[in-house]
């Protein structure tokens, strides 16, 4: 999927959490909340989740916002890249993020951005009934 993104409806999203444990899963071998590069934001009294994740939006303020840049677009799946060598986890990326989809890792010091699975977003597949996490593909 070259140039694919995500799309969130929050409004669908039931908090199950399971597009987190299974992108924890992918991403660093262990069913947690902790590892993923996707949350869900509960609001205990309303009972709405909203699920943040890099949406891999066109104007990428992350990338513009990096002092040493540390971001940039991946010419083959045209989602954000982190040079982890480069990165000083100073946290500006996350403050940049209009929509919260950047997460921060306190135990590495680095930013936890969605890759997309490298082209095949886990986090969807997991998502089938409620459909509150699509892929969009870049013509259409």
């Amino acid at each position: 999927m070259s140039g694919g993104r995500l799309e969130v409806d929050a409004a669908r999203c039931t908090g199950c959490n399971s597009c987190v444990l299974t992108c924890a899963f992918v991403h660093e071998g262990t069913f947690s909340l902790s590892g993923a590069r996707i949350r869900v934001d509960a609001d205990p009294i309303s009972a709405e989740y909203t699920p943040r994740v890099c949406i891999q939006c066109a104007e990428a303020r992350c990338i513009v916002a990096c002092p040493v840049n540390a971001l940039s677009r991946d010419q083959g799946t045209n989602t954000i890249a982190l040079d982890e060598a480069a990165c000083t986890g100073c946290r500006i990326c996350v403050g940049a993020c209009p929509y919260g989809g950047i997460g921060f890792d306190e135990e590495s010091r680095r930013p936890r951005i969605c890759d997309l699975c490298g082209g095949a977003p886990a986090c969807v597949d997991v998502c089938r009934l409620p459909e509150a996490i699509r892929s969009i593909c870049p013509d259409g």
